[in-house]
């Protein structure tokens, strides 16, 4: 029992660490507060004429109050589990990370594009690229993987985006760019999988 144990802790091990990131990241805002803000948060101005371009990592590491931390941490928690068992830790890890640097590009950009300066935080945008790496793996596996159907998963992906459209102070784009980045990424991995190439 004490080895399935063990092996079960494994095969999601990267998700665990992600999720240990993300509360190591809350505890520091919330014990430092601003300065880790103003460190760290996504803002276009900062990255772009100050060069300070590991604000796109650092800012997928920070959460604004505890309801945005716990509810980010519940869809890591279960997206996490079923994909990166499904696809490996490494892939996992760069399905994860990359998605969270897509989304803080198009974030960016809509901010440059709109005028519109702002900080933001969260790991939204790189679980919204768990999503879109979930959308490959379902169309990959005939339409259903483990309990997820395509229906139920194009369901949940619109009401997503429509609820954060209509919602106050969320960063809609970060969200999109990381759906983007999971779907391009995990295709991308199928692909180099398929031709007999190990990520």
């Amino acid at each position: 029992m004490a080895e399935k144990d063990t092996l079960t802790w494994r095969s999601y091990c990267m998700t665990l660490t992600m999720l240990a990131a993300n509360i190591f990241g809350f505890m520091l805002c919330t014990m430092i507060g601003e300065i880790v803000y103003n460190v760290g948060s996504m803002n276009a101005e900062r990255i772009l004429v100050d060069r300070q371009y590991y604000r796109l990592i650092l800012s997928m590491f920070l959460h604004a109050d505890i309801e945005h931390i716990v509810s980010n941490m519940i869809f890591l928690a279960g997206l996490g589990k079923m994909i990166e068992q499904a696809v490996g830790h490494v892939r996992f890890c760069i399905l994860y990370l990359i998605s969270g640097l897509g989304a803080g590009v198009l974030s960016m950009i809509y901010s440059v594009l709109t005028g519109n300066i702002y900080n933001a935080v969260g790991a939204s945008g790189a679980i919204f690229g768990l999503v879109g790496a979930l959308f490959i793996l379902v169309i990959s596996h005939n339409g259903n993987f483990g309990s997820v159907s395509i229906g139920r998963l194009l369901f949940a992906v619109a009401y997503m985006i429509y609820s954060g459209t209509n919602a106050v102070r969320v960063d809609n784009a970060a969200h999109i760019g990381g759906l983007i980045s999971g779907v391009l990424i995990m295709a991308i991995m199928n692909i180099i999988k398929m031709g007999g190439y190990r990520v």
